[in-house]
């Protein structure tokens, strides 16, 4: 029997505990994975013959996070009928029983089973192929939607100017992220419906709508065609959909009263620790700059009064604990606000050969203490570590085993730390470029 508050208990926590991949607190993990289907999924023995919505999802591997996105929809109060078509890449970790149990008990969920991970344009491609509903959402399987949500995106399509229409949430690293306070599911929830109230049909112009959640009419995509599947693995599909939809006379927006929980990183994230990601960001970024003929650029964001607080607190601890002269690496993630420090050299860390930020993280503590060593040869001085990226000193192990052993750590408070990264032994500058690049590995 569902309960009233939802498919979930409303104490589940949500907060992951690490990132690159997501990863959830064990209890969490527990509670959605050991409810069996029949405690959380209506049987529905029909579906519409024409649904009014179709919903794509994506999946491969991360079952609990499918789980919540897909027990959330079908879950969700909604005036619309619909279809769920969920594609799976290759999955190996019960996805693929799970999904199957998941589409005998609900008729509306429809599966297509691929052997192997063919990527996110092709398998979205696929199942939009098999899609009857006249609006097309794009969900990803990291996501979990609440009450409404549906219906106020099939009436913000309403409007014949709007070409895709996308969602704010807590997780995006555009101007569709927004500030948020909750951490448990029953917090998400009260959340989004106050969202909803006090945002009515409002939405917003944006650069891209991405494909977190992304809806559009069917018209829109039989006019600009299928995602583009050079995009690989993943990456800038969306960036390129959005300057189609755009070139081709509508609007992409952002609906300010549709909130979708986003964890982020479920799935992609994955490539990070094998030292996959930062290959395919580049190698997509140079396919989306050569189809365009133009330069990306970084994401825009909305301002976020408690983190406009902390790049405050952040600097002020920068520019009292390093001199006038000092050249500082900052672990920004492409915020320039953060580089402004009173006259000091601020550098992004990690950077392309031309100083920008380089887009992402290091893939690995080799590239992190390699990056390190470059841009200390460079002239750097000093790294600055915001506290949202402190996270850094568990990720990376013999970055961290470094920064304590051979470093000086000037300030550590809870805005972020500095450290002087000429070694606080008796080593010189010269010495530390060969120190960073002879370390042997540490056992994690």
């Amino acid at each position: 029997m569902i309960a009233p508050s939802g498919p979930f208990p409303d104490g589940l926590i949500l907060t992951p505990v690490s990132r690159w991949p997501t990863t959830l607190p064990c209890d969490s993990v527990r509670t959605v994975l050991e409810a069996s289907l029949d405690r959380r999924v209506r049987p529905v023995r029909y579906a519409a013959d024409r649904p009014h919505a179709s919903i794509v999802v994506v999946t491969i591997d991360g079952l609990v996070f499918s789980r919540l996105a897909l027990e959330s929809v079908l879950a969700s109060r909604t005036s619309v009928t619909f279809e769920v078509v969920v594609v799976d890449n290759g999955s190996t970790d019960g996805t693929v029983e799970y999904l199957q149990e998941l589409s005998n008990r609900d008729h509306r969920v429809r599966l297509v089973l691929n052997e192997r991970n063919i990527g996110f344009a092709p398998a979205t491609n696929r199942g939009l192929s098999l899609t009857s509903g006249e609006i097309l959402v794009l969900l990803n399987n990291d996501t979990i939607v609440v009450d409404g949500w549906l219906d106020r995106i099939v009436d913000h399509l309403r409007e014949p100017d709007i070409g895709v229409l996308g969602a704010v949430t807590n997780r995006a690293g555009n101007e569709a992220e927004i500030e948020v306070f909750y951490r448990t599911f029953g917090e998400l929830r009260s959340f989004a419906d106050a969202r909803a109230r006090s945002h009515a049909d409002a939405v917003f112009d944006i650069g891209t709508a991405t494909m977190f959640c992304a809806a559009l009419r069917r018209e829109v995509w039989t006019a600009v065609g299928s995602l583009d599947e050079r995009f690989a693995i993943g990456l800038f599909e969306d960036e390129d959909y959005a300057m189609r939809v755009r070139a081709a006379g509508y609007r992409v927006v952002c609906a300010e009263d549709v909130f979708v929980h986003h964890f982020g990183q479920a799935s992609i994230g994955r490539l990070g620790p094998a030292g996959e990601y930062g290959t395919l960001f580049h190698a997509n970024r140079d396919r989306w700059e050569a189809k365009w003929g133009m330069t990306w650029q970084p994401y825009a964001r909305r301002p976020k009064p408690s983190y406009q607080a902390l790049v405050r607190r952040f600097r002020d601890l920068v520019c009292t604990a390093v001199p006038a002269d000092a050249t500082v690496l900052v672990v920004s993630k492409g915020d320039p606000e953060l580089l402004h420090l009173d006259g000091r050299k601020g550098w992004h860390f990690p950077q392309t050969r031309e100083g920008r930020y380089a887009g992402h993280h290091p893939a690995n503590d080799d590239e992190c203490l390699a990056e390190l060593a470059r841009l200390c040869a460079n002239g750097a001085t000093h790294l600055a570590i915001p506290a949202p990226a402190l996270w850094w000193f568990d990720h990376y192990p013999r970055f961290a085993e470094y920064v304590r052993n051979r470093c000086r750590i000037v300030r550590d408070t809870p805005d972020g730390a500095v450290v002087l990264l000429t070694a606080s032994t008796d080593s010189t500058p010269d010495q530390l470029i060969p120190a960073l690049c002879e370390q042997e590995p540490i056992d994690a």
